[in-house]
């Protein structure tokens, strides 16, 4: 009798599966390049008029400077970075909630938009960014047929 070498199998759990999951419902151009880079995403809210696209971000004690925002045609791509202004040692802290270190958030537009007509402004740690709605393709051109 031949013996086999037993080999340990790891069982997905269901965040495996929900990862997997994701993988293929989002693309991965949504997706920062670095995930270990990036601390966390801040807030939004995506809301559209009859002629925009409003996208708001909270970004409290993060400065104008330290935030970078690019547009494309389908989503406006957010990253920057939230700077302690102290250091605390970790003693004595009940509570530790505000967030620190790079952020980023693509955020997918429920309209096409013109990139070139975006505009950006930041004031009390809300950016609020509006893109004007591209105008809708043409249905298309009829042919007369000879």
């Amino acid at each position: 009798m031949s013996l086999i070498r037993w080999q340990r199998r790891q069982v997905p759990t269901i965040f495996d599966e929900m990862e997997r999951m994701f993988e293929r419902l989002v693309p991965r151009r949504w997706w920062p390049l670095e995930e270990e880079e990036y601390v966390f995403g801040p807030a939004v809210d995506v809301y559209e008029t009859d002629n925009e696209v409003v996208v708001k971000v909270e970004l409290p004690g993060v400065t104008r400077e330290d935030v970078n925002v690019t547009a494309q045609e389908d989503a406006v791509v957010i990253d920057g970075r939230s700077k302690q202004e102290e250091e605390v040692e970790e003693e004595g802290y009940y509570r530790r909630e505000l967030r620190y270190g790079s952020f980023h958030r693509a955020v997918p537009l429920p309209a096409t938009i013109n990139p070139d007509e975006v505009q950006a402004k930041f004031a009390n740690g809300v950016l609020t960014i509006r893109a004007p709605k591209a105008p809708a393709p043409e249905a298309g051109k009829k042919i007369e047929i000879e």
